[in-house]
């Protein structure tokens, strides 16, 4: 008898975990969807984008084709630009150029600090040999 209850009340117990569970991850998915959509409403031409299917490109335009329906276009490329028109949902997120100038500075930085950095790793090299040679000139002059 005593037994019985005590499986109850578990059962009980995991079913309230999991309710409160899926309540805690309805929660979070509707945050997430309210930053996107507040983050498709900040768009406009000229902010550099991420599409769904990794292109990446710059809005040239917003257009609401219908109600609730607005598509987005695109230059993509650089030298060549192509435009391109999509639904706006699409729009994956914004890419934030500073981030990216900020990583390929310090790419080249880096570069150019192993560049340094091997550059006196040779010097050093090439001195070495030229003070072992003096060493043993002034070691047989003082013979």
């Amino acid at each position: 008898m005593v037994s019985n209850i005590v499986s109850y009340i578990l059962i009980g117990v995991l079913l309230l975990g999991m309710v409160a569970l899926m309540l805690v991850q309805g929660r979070r998915q509707k945050k997430a969807q309210e930053d996107y959509m507040s983050m498709l409403d900040t768009l406009h031409p000229g902010v550099k984008v991420k599409m769904a299917s990794g292109l990446l490109g710059r809005i040239k335009e917003i257009r609401e084709e219908a109600p609730g329906f607005k598509t987005v276009t695109l230059n993509i490329g650089e030298k060549n630009p192509v435009e391109m028109t999509f639904v706006i949902e699409a729009v994956q997120g914004i890419v934030n150029e500073e981030a990216i100038n900020k990583i390929n500075a310090e790419k080249v930085l880096a570069e150019a600090n192993k560049t340094v950095e091997t550059a006196e790793i040779k010097a050093d090299a090439d001195v070495k040999p030229a003070k072992t040679a003096a060493k043993k000139k002034t070691a047989s002059k003082n013979k």
